[in-house]
């Protein structure tokens, strides 16, 4: 009788760029001979892991209520009878339902007071001189060798997928709008993480003025974010403000139809990356090195200072990293992407 295959299971991460970064790393497990790759994620980032070919389960949980979601996750663990878990996510909640499902080999990063809990553990000091997804790589290769599997070398990011019906309704919203449904410049001005990470709006406004005299500029976000958009497109003709009307699913096939895609560090540009969308990416608190999107078509536009990155939520001073980024300079890579299909990093 052929004894079942090894089950890998990996604890996705909660921020949708860190989720695209973790592509790498399911492409190499589920490209290994002899494992059978299960994904658990939180209800937001579960949508980039739904159709992807490789992954043979998907496991989705509520983020709501921390005690109540890490005993339901366990649950979940259990029932699966996972040999190892990779946990992406440095938190040590995240760590805490593979300890309490007793995965025999439970491996993440040495963070957060969390060692305990690791079975193999990688120091995070240092994480941030690499680029994230090759920090998710290492932690695959660490539970790989625990269960005595060799691994196939073969580093090819899993594809974003983008569905028909997420297209259809697309269209629907953008003709509502008498916004073009393909050909457009697409400008997500947010960022999640903090005000640190964002472009100053002025110049995001000018970059927009600029664009849409060329061609049609969509705007995308957040409900949060409507009110920053509508600042940036108002008054402006051939801009549209598709923020807060999009699921993420959505976003997805919106970031799919443009021709490029202009946005600070956040997860639209690492959507781009997987789709194989032009982007020009701008950088001021964070690091290229370690966040810089997958794929052969980004831009980074940065100008570095003393300070720089520091990787803080809000800036102590002036945002010195932003303010020598001018919108001439980004309307320029733009329009370089633009003539040429591709853009050169």
């Amino acid at each position: 009788m052929t004894p079942p295959l090894p089950k890998v299971i990996v604890s996705a991460p909660n921020w949708l760029g860190d989720a695209v970064m973790s592509l790498p790393l399911l492409g190499t497990l589920s490209a290994t001979p002899g494992v059978r790759l299960s994904v658990m994620a939180p209800s937001y980032t579960a949508r980039v892991f739904l159709g992807v070919e490789g992954i043979d389960e998907l496991l989705v949980y509520s983020s709501e209520g921390m005690l109540r979601g890490m005993r339901q996750r366990a649950r979940m663990i259990r029932r699966l009878d996972a040999s190892a878990a990779v946990i992406l996510p440095p938190s040590f909640s995240s760590a805490v339902p593979p300890f309490l499902a007793r995965v025999a080999c439970r491996v993440g990063f040495g963070a957060d007071g969390r060692r305990s809990l690791l079975t193999t553990s990688i120091r995070p000091s240092g994480l941030r001189e690499e680029h994230l997804s090759q920090s998710y790589l290492r932690l695959g290769e660490v539970a790989l060798r625990h269960l005595g599997i060799e691994s196939s070398g073969n580093v090819s990011a899993l594809r974003l997928e983008v569905f028909d019906n997420e297209r259809a309704s697309l269209v629907e919203k953008l003709e509502a709008m008498k916004a073009p449904d393909s050909g457009y410049c697409l400008v997500v001005p947010g960022a999640t993480y903090g005000s640190a990470k964002l472009w100053p709006e002025p110049f995001c406004r000018e970059a927009v003025r600029r664009l849409a005299r060329s061609f049609p500029v969509v705007l995308a976000g957040a409900p949060s974010e409507k009110g920053v958009c509508a600042r940036i497109a108002s008054g402006i003709e051939g801009a549209f403000d598709m923020s807060g009307e999009t699921t993420l699913g959505e976003l997805f096939a919106l970031i799919e139809g443009a021709d490029v895609l202009v946005s600070n560090d956040s997860g639209a540009s690492h959507v781009a990356g997987s789709l194989g969308i032009p982007a020009v990416v701008i950088f001021g608190s964070t690091s290229p090195r370690w966040t810089c999107p997958l794929g052969s078509h980004i831009a980074v536009a940065r100008e570095p200072v003393l300070c720089s990155p520091c990787f803080l939520r809000e800036c102590p001073t002036h945002l010195e990293c932003f303010q020598r980024i001018s919108p001439e300079k980004v309307v320029e890579h733009v329009v370089l992407a633009a003539k040429k299909g591709s853009i050169s990093a």
